[in-house]
């Protein structure tokens, strides 16, 4: 058990520890306003037992937790959530389940049960938040249930898209099998027609060959269909390997390699404070290279997430954003302003456009 605690670990915290806490976030915040996003793309919530469950992870291992914010072990509710929205300013936003979390329970039916009901919990808080937010479920794309957790979600009410957390699954792109099974999985995605939002990257090494085979093998299944990549397809700052990430994204979209068309990036966690960029090897100057990537990507594909609460309050987080993300005022504004492929039909904005059908 405590070996398999410490690979999901690899995969869970580690792969989050872009949060910061709320102290530090407000050292950071300049105290002027920031243009709040239209839409958070990237929070989280999670039941009273998932909370359970985060206690129980802490206890097995209280150094997994040390970089995050104190806030996840809060158990904040939905109102808490619709608060912390409105204290940003934002209107809605994408509500992602945490479900995997319970890939550590040792039996894979139980595992699949208490998904599945953290899922509906994300549902029926979606369903009951008057459209301020819209629900993304979990599952595990590897485990033998993946397929029958997809058709079981698929066209109910209040499930918009769903979340794969790779390093959470423990997948590894020099596997084969693994490769085809995602693969697999985005054929059906898209076929149902639920839109993707995903965590790419682990705790161990990230190499941009391996992202390249995500971008050839897994990614071309997609077709047409919504994929948001999250954290700016890295897991924190812009130290190289993200910027490898992003650069092999790039390359594909100037390709128009298959599975771009509707292809879009969520930047939650790309910004820290000082001391926990320079912790996970990023820098100021290597934040100008990944802007200068989202520049020639097209800021249109770029999309604001918060990853409320493990990263702190919503709002000191957005105007930490605004001060080390070296973009224009226009470029902000741009920024605030666009939706992911799967909330176009849903959310009127003026400034909205079609995703480029080139570089």
């Amino acid at each position: 058990m405590r070996r398999r605690f410490a690979r999901m670990i690899a995969g869970l915290a580690a792969a989050t520890v872009l949060a910061i806490s709320p102290a530090n976030a407000q050292q950071s915040v300049p105290q002027t306003t920031t243009i709040a996003p239209l839409v958070d793309h990237h929070v989280h919530l999670g039941s009273a037992a998932l909370s359970d469950q985060v206690d129980e992870m802490q206890k097995l291992d209280p150094s997994a937790f040390e970089h995050l914010s104190k806030d996840i072990f809060s158990r904040p509710t939905p109102a808490d959530a619709i608060h912390i929205l409105d204290e940003a300013g934002v209107k809605r936003a994408v509500l992602i389940s945490t479900a995997y979390f319970f890939m550590l329970t040792p039996d894979p039916a139980e595992a699949a049960r208490k998904m599945r009901e953290e899922n509906r919990f994300i549902v029926d808080t979606a369903l009951s938040s008057n459209g301020r937010l819209i629900a993304f479920i979990a599952v595990n794309p590897l485990a033998a249930n993946a397929r029958e957790e997809l058709k079981y979600w698929a066209g109910k009410p209040g499930v918009s898209g769903i979340k794969l957390h790779l390093g959470a699954a423990g997948f590894k792109a020099s596997s084969p099998e693994q490769v085809a099974k995602l693969a697999t999985f985005f054929t059906a995605a898209q076929e149902a027609h639920l839109p993707l939002l995903v965590h790419l990257r682990g705790g161990g090494a990230f190499p941009k060959a391996e992202v390249e085979t995500f971008i050839d093998k897994v990614l071309s299944q997609a077709g047409d269909l919504p994929v948001q990549i999250a954290h700016g397809g890295g897991y924190a700052g812009a130290d190289p390997a993200t910027i490898g990430s992003l650069e092999a994204f790039d390359e594909a979209i100037a390709r128009k390699a298959p599975g771009t068309k509707n292809l879009v990036f969520d930047i939650s966690g790309v910004v820290l404070p000082e001391e926990t960029a320079k912790a996970l090897g990023s820098s100021d100057e290597q934040l100008k290279t990944f802007v200068g990537l989202m520049r020639k990507i097209g800021i249109e594909r770029f999309v604001i997430g918060s990853d409320w609460p493990a990263i702190g309050r919503i709002a000191p987080y957005f105007a930490l954003m605004r001060e080390k993300l070296p973009v224009t005022d226009a470029e902000w504004a741009q920024l605030c302003n666009n939706l992911a492929p799967y909330l176009k039909a849903t959310v009127a904005s003026p400034s909205q456009t079609n995703l480029p059908s080139s570089h």
